[in-house]
């Protein structure tokens, strides 16, 4: 994994690890641990929408693990790599490159993804939003949609 930390003033390493540690977290359906690192207020955001009934914004905690834990359930645990990391000028915001490895428990049909996202940390540096693009079109095809 590469990270562009020292181009960016005032970036916070600490918020690059609880980065990479919420999306590992997040692969092996650790969702309790998911709950501790994320703001009471938390919102995910879907630019893209990963399936045409998906919401593109959950707010809340619950709401969101709620909305992750059968649609992550119907796949082996996620093998999520992170490629990359960049701190911006605002050292709440952090970008990562990750992709995700992972098969289709009910076909055996791997899937494979690649994203992109934006995670902005709260005061208490517990993640407040979590922006993420993703290829919807891979997600239909493991399917057969």
């Amino acid at each position: 994994m590469s990270t562009a930390d020292d181009a960016a003033p005032g970036a916070s390493t600490d918020r690059v690890a609880r980065t990479v540690e919420i999306i590992r977290r997040l692969g092996v359906f650790d969702f309790d641990g998911v709950r501790e690192m994320l703001a009471p207020d938390f919102v995910q955001e879907y630019p893209y929408l990963p399936m045409p009934d998906s919401p593109s914004r959950i707010e809340g905690v619950d709401a969101f693990l709620e909305f992750c834990r059968p649609g992550m359930s119907a796949f082996a645990p996620y093998a999520f790599q992170v490629q990359a990391t960049y701190a911006t000028t605002d050292p709440r915001v952090v970008i990562a490159e990750y992709t995700s490895h992972t098969a289709l428990l009910a076909t055996g049909a791997p899937y494979s993804n690649r994203y992109i996202a934006v995670f902005v940390f709260g005061p208490d540096n517990r993640l407040a939003l979590w922006r993420e693009y993703l290829n919807p079109r891979t997600i239909a095809d493991t399917f057969g949609a």
